[in-house]
């Protein structure tokens, strides 16, 4: 998750990290949304800021497009409305995504047009068969001794006669960070595994659409598939630029990506004062599922999901589930 803003004695989720604003910034933006147009002193004070970190801060936030200087004497600072702004960059960030899958498809096309399948020329090697792509997937997995990232995607590789001992990973205190797509939370069962591995302390966060599926070890090693028409034919990439490139892909969709909150399935409450079931479902509401694949994975009835929501939506004291995703991120609600 995004690092925290302190608002009026609290912490508040950051919420623009992915977009390329800092924590500091965060804040000073949320104080200018709250309060209006401010003087640079007025935010000095208010913030505990200097007067050239506050310049530095508001400079960064009007290159962005989210604050503008007010006319007038003294100078003051307003900021940009937020369904404005944020959506702005927002549709810059996609932008980004785009140019980063069109240019890992055009990368696997170069090396398909310029070697026969089999071969293994240079920091690519082709794996056919899907028994011999399940058993280099394993291997990857158990020889990673620091880092495994792990873009995940529907259909899954892994099938009977292969075991990825991602469990025997994090016991190693591997750092380990997935990014699922949110289909594979629709897959019957699913969230067990996740939740399990999320408490053996795996990272996890959810994207609407994953553009690629790969596993990094240790910024050594990549694995991907060959391409949708080749579904038993996977790529196994040990080029520095190569895995480099895959792994800026990796961090961008991981700043896009949605935190999985997760709960342990407890009776009790966190110091939140939620119910850990209603935690688990504010999480999975706002990585994309619709109710029935949440009540799908929460083993309970679309009902049920609905009136906890209904609950929900009443506690914070609003109307519709736009709201209650905004007063959620504002209370802190989904912060582990």
């Amino acid at each position: 998750m995004g690092r925290a803003t302190h608002q009026g004695g609290r912490t508040a989720p950051s919420t623009l990290a992915s977009l390329g604003v800092n924590a500091e910034a965060e804040r000073l933006y949320r104080h200018l949304l709250r309060n209006g147009p401010v003087s640079p002193r007025e935010l000095a004070t208010a913030l505990g800021q200097s007067p050239a970190e506050v310049r530095e801060h508001a400079e960064s936030l009007a290159a962005r497009q989210l604050v503008s200087r007010t006319a007038g004497v003294p100078e003051r600072w307003a900021a940009a409305a937020p369904e404005v702004a944020v959506e702005r960059l927002i549709g810059y960030r996609q932008g980004e995504l785009s140019r980063a899958r069109a240019g890992l498809t055009d990368l696997i096309a170069e090396y398909r047009a310029g070697h026969r399948p089999g071969e293994a020329p240079g920091p690519v090697e082709v794996l056919e068969g899907s028994e011999v792509c399940r058993r280099r997937y394993a291997q990857a997995v158990a020889n990673t001794t620091r880092e495994l990232l792990v873009l995940s995607r529907p259909p899954f590789l892994i099938g009977e006669g292969v075991t990825v001992d991602v469990l025997g990973v994090l016991d190693r205190n591997v750092h380990c960070r997935s990014v699922y797509d949110r289909l594979a939370l629709e897959l019957p069962g699913s969230l067990k595994d996740i939740t399990t591995y999320q408490a053996a302390g795996e990272q996890v966060r959810v994207l609407d659409a994953l553009p690629v599926k790969v596993l990094i070890s240790d910024r050594t090693t990549a694995l991907l598939p060959g391409g949708d028409d080749r579904p038993g034919q996977w790529l196994a990439v040990t080029g520095g630029s190569l895995v480099a490139g895959l792994v800026s892909l990796f961090e961008l969709l991981w700043e896009r990506s949605v935190p999985l909150t997760s709960a342990d399935g407890s009776p009790g409450v966190d110091d939140t004062g939620l119910p850990a079931l209603d935690i688990q479902l504010l999480g999975l509401l706002f990585a994309g599922l619709t109710d029935a694949a949440i009540a799908r994975q929460l083993e309970t009835s679309v009902r049920t999901v609905q009136r906890r929501l209904t609950r929900l939506m009443a506690r914070a004291g609003v109307d519709n589930r736009a709201q209650l995703a905004w007063q959620a991120a504002r209370g802190g609600w989904l912060t582990p």
